[in-house]
């Protein structure tokens, strides 16, 4: 199974059923959609930096398939099941066993911290994005 057959596998059998509010350091997890695909979807949790992400929520640090760490905001995140861990293991060029998590993490903007749930972080997140919702109501006269 190759690369992306094997991620969309395990992206296909997620339960929302194991939704988690933090992962845990070195945890494996699905997040929910993004425009990245399933190779932006799935990763194990390094750093949590509290309450500066955007809106408010965490910044959480994964590590992907190919070794690339990325920051996700206002995300949410799945547990994976043995077997989805062990395809995901399978895929992955760096393993949480070979993590180097003493020595930190740095985000876009260069702010290096170290440890693993950060409180009262110098990071900050993505800028808000202001949006209006609009409630349009129809007579129902000619709608389709």
């Amino acid at each position: 199974m190759n690369l992306e057959s094997t991620l969309a596998r395990i992206v296909e059998s997620i339960d929302y059923l194991k939704m988690v509010d933090r992962p845990k350091q070195g945890q494996f997890v699905v997040t929910g959609p993004n425009f990245n695909g399933n190779q932006g979807r799935v990763g194990y949790c390094v750093q949590i930096r509290v309450s500066v992400g955007q809106f408010g929520s965490d910044m959480v640090f994964l590590r992907h398939a190919d070794g690339s760490l990325v920051i996700h905001e206002n995300q949410c995140y799945i547990a994976m099941s043995e077997e989805q861990e062990s395809l995901a293991r399978s895929v992955f060029i760096v393993s949480p066993e070979c993590e180097e998590y003493e020595l930190g993490y740095s985000d876009c903007l260069k702010v290096h911290e170290v440890g693993f749930i950060i409180e009262n972080s110098k990071s900050r997140g993505t800028p808000d994005t202001p949006f209006t919702i609009a409630i349009m109501k129809s007579s129902g006269k000619g709608a389709a």
